[in-house]
């Protein structure tokens, strides 16, 4: 017997023993008749028990369990401080004429229930985040999935569309303080929408019909816009995903790193995502198609880590009464290594290449990223410190409305020199 269920039996029993007290104080009763009360008041409480609830906490978080449900609470911290350097002659961007800006920043603050009801066939999840500005709670997955047959899964609410392999990777498994540059104009985000999903001991996939691109929280009303990463609702989405397992398990990919003595992880991933906004005859309205590709490969393994992706978007707009397409192309390269049980150092190149017909004068667009984790307790208590450094000048990118990013800590500037130094305290609990 667990040792909540002890202790609410002992409460029982005590608060029994108070009230044979009680009625000795009111009558003569024998020793032997007090006797008799107290072990069949305990003997009633002890077939009752099953019907308690466990209480614990193991790496998942904090958990209650019962007859045919589960339900686990946990959360993260990201707390960071940043150091921003841009030329003081910089005219563009957060803060223009400002060359170091530094300060503190709690990037996440996440709390999330998940767990299972009826039984282990219907599974839950709902989680928020604390924002970084203003400290609002934001809803961030709302989701319900259910088992079929033969290893399917169906999922319905509000998730990640299976696209980027970067973005799937939960937070607190990046191997930097942050997501890339690249991942941020190319990003599915959050959605809402319906999934079928499958894995496998060789393959997973998964297909999705939504409402497009980076459309969390939004009502089925709500207006898209032209900004370079897409946001609000499309009239429709489908998004479809791939991954090829040659080596390992899916569960010893679900991050970036890997510890000496892990065993070889290789996998190949594929995905596609095509969407159509609302089509009106309104001059005034923006109609917009697009279609995302993208392939990536991870290996990993005894200490090592090496993963690169590409991504392509075809983007076709129609803005009061004017057609226009762009071919806009992403990619990224990462690698780390530990040198220590617990310390591992990393680099990552990833760069943004826009169609030059999007009127910009810079086109290319390349950002460096070196640091180091310290591990304390896997990735639950962690340290990090990193160094982005943007190679290109970045005006067009603040002009798209792709940067600032304080996320990422690049303000934007008109120098190829803007420096950002990043460090990062991680519990997750």
């Amino acid at each position: 017997m667990s040792q909540t269920k002890r202790f609410v039996l002992l409460a029982g029993a005590a608060l029994s023993l108070g009230s044979v007290n009680a009625a000795l104080a009111q009558q003569s009763t024998s020793p032997d008749e007090v006797r008799a009360v107290v072990a069949e008041m305990l003997s009633d409480a002890e077939s009752r028990s099953s019907l308690l609830a466990d209480a614990g906490h193991d790496s998942k978080g904090f958990m209650i369990s019962g007859e045919g449900f589960t339900l686990r609470v946990g959360g993260q911290l990201q707390f960071r401080y940043l150091m921003n350097f841009r030329d003081d002659d910089n005219t563009v961007g957060a803060r223009p004429g400002d060359d170091f800006e530094p300060g503190f920043q709690t990037a996440r603050t996440r709390l999330g229930a998940r767990g299972n009801i009826i039984s282990n066939d219907w599974t839950y999840v709902v989680q928020g985040n604390f924002s970084q500005d203003g400290g609002t709670f934001g809803l961030e997955d709302a989701y319900v999935e259910y088992k079929l047959p033969n290893g399917l899964r169906i999922r319905w609410g509000q998730f990640k569309l299976p696209l980027l392999r970067e973005e799937l990777v939960d937070d607190p498994y990046q191997l930097a303080v942050e997501r890339s540059v690249m991942n941020s104009i190319f990003t599915q985000g959050r959605s809402q929408g319906v999934a079928f999903l499958c894995n496998s001991s060789w393959c997973n996939t998964g297909l999705a019909f939504s409402d497009g691109l980076n459309s969390a929280n939004t009502d089925f009303t709500a207006p898209g816009g032209a900004a370079l990463a897409p946001v609000g609702e499309a009239d429709w989405a489908v998004t479809g995903r791939i991954e090829f397992l040659f080596a390992g398990a899916k569960k010893d990919l679900r991050d970036f790193t890997s510890p000496r003595g892990a065993p070889l992880g290789a996998m190949l991933g594929l995905a596609g995502h095509y969407q159509q906004s609302p089509n009106s005859d309104n001059t005034g309205d923006i109609d917009r198609e697009l279609f995302e590709y993208t392939a990536d490969m991870t290996l990993e393994g005894g200490g090592w880590n090496l993963f690169g992706a590409f991504v392509g978007r075809w983007d076709k707009f129609r803005n009061g009464g004017v057609d226009a397409d762009f071919n806009d192309f992403g990619g990224l390269v990462q690698g780390g290594i530990r040198v220590a049980p617990n310390t591992e150092i990393f680099a990552r190149w990833d760069a943004v290449f826009l169609d030059s017909d999007r009127g910009v004068t810079e086109d290319n667009f390349h950002f460096i990223t070196a640091g180091f984790n310290q591990y304390i307790a896997g990735s639950a208590i962690r340290f990090t410190a990193d160094v982005v450094c943007a190679l290109t000048e970045t005006p067009d990118l603040v002009g798209l409305g792709a940067l600032p990013n304080t996320g990422i800590g690049l303000l934007g500037d008109t120098d190829s020199g803007e420096i950002v130094g990043r460090l990062q305290f991680q519990l997750m609990f």
